[in-house]
């Protein structure tokens, strides 16, 4: 729900709060894939969209305040959130993605790349932009875009705005681009959101679509669910019972060249279980130094077994080759429901699991020099 609430908050960022507007996009992600409709009146903005996990659903936010109601249409639940309790679900977002707590630093600016790609009828400039907690995004620039000027002068506006704070240092600067942000890769949380531009028009919104529902039944605000105690997710409780020094369950898959692939099968050796994806930053960005530790210590008795949670094999199989990774992948193509990201609780990546010779976890999450000792130290002990 968390991440939901997150997304939506991050795509008011690059919406334009004009009044009466509406805005038609296409999203792709592994929590929707469909058409998003945001609607604009003043400070009002509705977003409607599908989630796999909840549903249809909508989500209407007074820019000025912050404050927001969530609507579950197939349940007909409603949950009302106030400008201070969608802050602290932000900040909670942050510490989830890493380094800490919320900062006041401004938004970053976009960088241009040089490079141009043609998204529908437009010809679109490039630019990427990256942030200190590992979020990225690629966006493609329209400067031929009908009207943008009038919906930049509502950019400075939205981003001066409670709702515009909240996501200032986790989504880009777009007011200082050249033109309308046509198409957008986000990667958030380990997960690749792509969004492309529909249509963007201005069009009259009744008054009527900023109400709530007065049939929905309220939900537990999320406020005060974060200063309560925390219900263990079933990843967390699967998490929990994979402690250091407990065996690891094995499994019996088949690799991506349709060889056996279990943990038994490297009985004696010491085994690196890696969950990763190529649409992961941080994953990617650790590579070198797996590749670094296998090339040191697999001759001495180190084996690694890959767990892609992408989508497109021959986008994986392309990319190991290229990085010169030998070791063994298990794939399903099913993001992240992988049927083994699933079965160990995986809900973040990179996430690993260093085991000896009998299967028993010796380690967890060991990343650059602390990877090298830990697998020293275990082939050492051997």
């Amino acid at each position: 729900m968390k991440r939901i609430i997150a997304l939506l908050v991050l795509g008011l960022a690059l919406t334009a709060a004009r009044a009466d507007f509406v805005i038609q996009q296409k999203v792709e992600s592994p929590m929707q894939n469909g058409e998003m409709t945001v609607k604009i009146k003043g400070d009002k903005i509705r977003v409607d969209m599908s989630s796999a996990m909840l549903g249809d659903m909508s989500t209407i936010t007074d820019s000025g305040t912050g404050d927001s109601v969530v609507l579950m249409h197939k349940s007909k639940s409603i949950m009302k959130m106030s400008g201070a309790q969608v802050k602290q679900v932000m900040e909670a977002m942050r510490k989830q993605m890493g380094n800490g707590a919320a900062t006041n630093a401004m938004a970053l600016k976009p960088v241009a790349t040089g490079k141009t790609e043609k998204v529908g009828d437009y010809d679109a400039e490039i630019y990427t932009w990256t942030n200190s907690r590992g979020m990225s995004q690629i966006l493609w620039v329209a400067k031929d875009f009908p009207e943008y000027s009038k919906i930049n002068a509502q950019l400075e506006k939205l981003g001066k705005s409670v709702a515009g704070g909240m996501s200032r240092d986790m989504s880009p600067d777009i007011s200082t681009l050249p033109g309308m942000v046509v198409k957008s890769q986000a990667d958030m949380a380990g997960q690749k959101v792509i969004t492309t531009l529909i249509s963007a028009k201005e069009e009259t919104v009744e008054s009527s679509a900023f109400e709530a529902p007065k049939d929905y039944q309220d939900m537990a605000q999320p406020g005060a669910a974060l200063a309560a105690p925390q219900k263990e997710s079933p990843g967390a409780k699967i998490q929990a019972g994979l402690a250091v020094g407990t065996q690891f369950p094995d499994f019996n898959e088949k690799d991506l060249a349709g060889k056996s692939l279990s943990i038994s099968n490297y009985k004696g050796k010491v085994v690196l279980i890696d969950f990763w994806a190529t649409w992961c930053g941080p994953c990617v960005g650790e590579l070198p130094n797996v590749l670094k530790t296998y090339q040191k210590y697999h001759g001495k008795g180190l084996e690694i077994i890959g767990v892609s949670l992408d989508q497109d094999q021959a986008k994986l199989a392309s990319f190991i080759q290229q990085k010169g990774v030998t070791w063994q992948q298990f794939f399903d193509g099913q993001g992240w429901r992988n049927k083994l990201a699933v079965k160990y609780g995986i809900e973040s990546i990179p996430a690993t699991f260093l085991l000896d010779g009998q299967g028993k976890i010796i380690a967890k999450d060991v990343r650059g020099e602390a990877l090298d000792q830990a697998v020293g130290a275990a082939l050492a002990a051997k």
